[in-house]
Order: structure tokens, then C-alpha cells, then sequence
């Protein structure tokens, strides 16, 4: 998979989320608030909670891949 179809995956959901919460605040109109159901609220929260933790893991993993270090193998063979 390349890179623009794997971070168009990831998105999806935080963009779903972004849909529904402006479509709730669109519902609302000129009030000052705005009534969301809790648990519509608590799926949101989840929904980019692991999108973050997607997005961490995938950094990290970068990170990892950029950072290899060379190990000298002398120093790292015991001998005796």
C-alpha cells in the first residue's frame, strides 16, 4: 500500500467524526449550545483516540526505521 492510500485509510474516521460534529453544530443554528448525545460524544473521543494511537505507532516506527545504529561487533563479542 503506498503512502497516500494508507494515511487516506487513517483518516477516514477522524474525518467521519469532524462530519458529525459539524453537522451537529450546523443542527444547533445560532443557539450557544449545543446538545450532543453522550454516547455519539463518547464514539467521537474513541474514534480519534485511535487515530492518535495509530498515528503514534506509525511515527515511532518511522523513528525506528530512521535511527538504526551499528553495533560494533567487536566490542560486542565476549571472548573468554
Amino acid at each position: 500500500m503506498d503512502a497516500a492510500k494508507y494515511i487516506d485509510r487513517r483518516l477516514h474516521p477522524v474525518r467521519v467524526a469532524i462530519g458529525l460534529l459539524s453537522h451537529e453544530l450546523e443542527l444547533a443554528g445560532s443557539e450557544s449550545m449545543v446538545t450532543i448525545d453522550k454516547d455519539m460524544l463518547r464514539s467521537v473521543v474513541e474514534t480519534t483516540m485511535l487515530f492518535v494511537e495509530d498515528f503514534d505507532r506509525s511515527i515511532g516506527k518511522l523513528r525506528e526505521k530512521s535511527n538504526k545504529h551499528f553495533v560494533n561487533t567487536a566490542a560486542a563479542t565476549k571472548v573468554g
